[in-house]
């Protein structure tokens, strides 16, 4: 289905000391779809991951994840963010936690960077507008810097793995926004790998400019 500009038709420590993150802006406007988790939280939540798998090496993707939630469920890992965290999730996004912990934790930094770009250039972080496309084209654009397009797509794919039913807060339908969403995804991994040697703010620039085309090949719902 062909998606128009404006209507839609149709984890360790160590990796932060690498990873360009910006601090958290005070206070965000969020009405986002991408909810950035606390950095530490999240590291608590890999090494649960991590030693787990390493308890059980072989164990199945899926049978350690039904795994996992048994735990959660019965409060075996008794930090309430951490069990939040993990619920927030997809099951999709589960599955690539256990598959690439470490990997997680650069895609919450790419969150990070999305929130925090999207706040400076718009004052805001709406939903089904320019804002929205803006946010996921550098969220992707930096998750294929920094874990490369493949994984990139991966976990882009595996946050849109949710009940679509219904219409969202801005009265667009569901299906609209993940398509909306996905298409943007796309642009955004396309502009991250054209442009690998860019940082967070010059990687900010560009994409707002493709935003700012007539002709622009990124897609939103309403202004």
């Amino acid at each position: 289905m062909k998606i128009k500009k404006i209507l839609v038709l149709g984890i360790t420590s160590c990796l932060l000391l690498t990873t360009p993150v910006q601090a958290m802006a005070a206070p965000v406007n969020r009405q986002t779809d991408l909810e950035v988790h606390d950095q530490s939280d999240l590291e608590m939540l890999i090494n649960i991951v991590i030693l787990e798998k390493e308890r059980f090496p072989d164990i199945e993707e899926e049978k350690m994840k039904e795994y996992l939630e048994i735990q959660f469920e019965n409060t075996r890992f008794s930090d309430k963010a951490v069990t939040d965290i993990w619920n927030s999730l997809t099951d999709s996004e589960k599955k690539l936690v256990i598959r690439y912990p470490f990997d997680a934790l650069k895609v919450n930094t790419s969150k990070n960077i999305a929130i925090n770009q999207t706040e400076l250039k718009f004052g805001k972080n709406g939903l089904g507008d320019r804002s929205d496309a803006f946010r996921h084209g550098i969220w992707n654009a930096e998750m294929t810097i920094l874990i490369g397009k493949e994984k990139a797509e991966l976990f882009a794919t595996a946050h849109e793995d949710k009940d679509i039913s219904g219409n969202e807060s801005d009265g667009y339908p569901k299906v609209e926004h993940k398509e909306m969403d996905l298409h943007n995804n796309t642009i955004g991994r396309k502009l991250g790998e054209q442009n690998k040697n860019l940082n967070e703010s010059a990687m900010s620039d560009l994409i707002y400019g493709e935003i700012d085309k007539v002709d622009t090949d990124f897609v939103w719902l309403h202004e």
